[in-house]
């Protein structure tokens, strides 16, 4: 599956590392109600979590201003919050460290901010990889916007032929399209995908990289 590829890049959360559900159903409608929006229903969390457009979700199925949810989720959402609600997949290390002993190079390109893509990064165990971003800190605009993902390739001298990115969103779907690169759909049955054409492959685990 992975030997016209040099170049394997991976979305983080939800991919490398699992957040639980619990927690995106308590820290949204905290700041949702906290800033004197209604939330549709629950699959409205759901899709502001894991599907492209938030800001869009934000406006449409909360009724807020995005830049004041932005503001306010950022500050509730901390490092140290998210902790203990979150753990690495099981396949997770281990398919990194096996990518680097075929000398394939790894990269780590996540809307999350540094404080908390850095604590799930911890979760990893040390596993090995080559390059790592965060779209959020960077000024980047937010996935499935490409520049984040061209600034990667350039940085690392690789071209999109040479590149496949593995995730688990619509989003992440939308990002590697939008930046001409091939697509891995990892399903780990959080939420509903819509883009199967467009993926080289459905995998239920990443061990079915090998």
């Amino acid at each position: 599956m992975l030997n016209k590829y040099k170049h394997i890049s991976f979305d983080l959360d939800g991919t490398l590392v699992h957040t639980v559900p619990e927690y995106r159903h308590e820290i949204v409608p905290m700041v949702v109600k906290e800033l004197g929006g209604e939330i549709k229903n629950k699959h409205s969390i759901d899709k502001f979590w894991f599907e492209s457009d938030r800001n869009n979700a934000i406006k449409n199925d909360f009724g807020l201003e995005p830049t004041s949810f932005w503001n306010l989720f950022r500050k509730v959402d901390s490092a140290e919050k998210r902790f203990s609600h979150t753990r690495a997949y099981d396949d997770a290390e281990r398919t990194l460290r096996k990518l680097k002993q075929m000398n394939k190079i790894v990269s780590i390109i996540t809307g999350a901010p540094h404080h908390i893509a850095n604590m799930e990064i911890e979760k990893l165990n040390g596993a090995p990889y080559d390059f790592y971003l965060s779209v959020t800190d960077n000024k980047f605009p937010e996935k499935p916007d490409s520049q984040s993902f061209n600034y990667v390739l350039e940085k690392m001298n690789l071209k999109p032929s040479e590149t496949v990115y593995i995730g688990n969103s619509n989003e992440d779907a939308y990002y590697a399209k939008n930046a001409g690169v091939s697509f891995i759909y990892l399903e780990r049955k959080e939420h509903e995908f819509d883009l199967k054409d467009y993926a080289i492959n459905t995998i239920q685990s990443l061990d079915e990289l090998f």
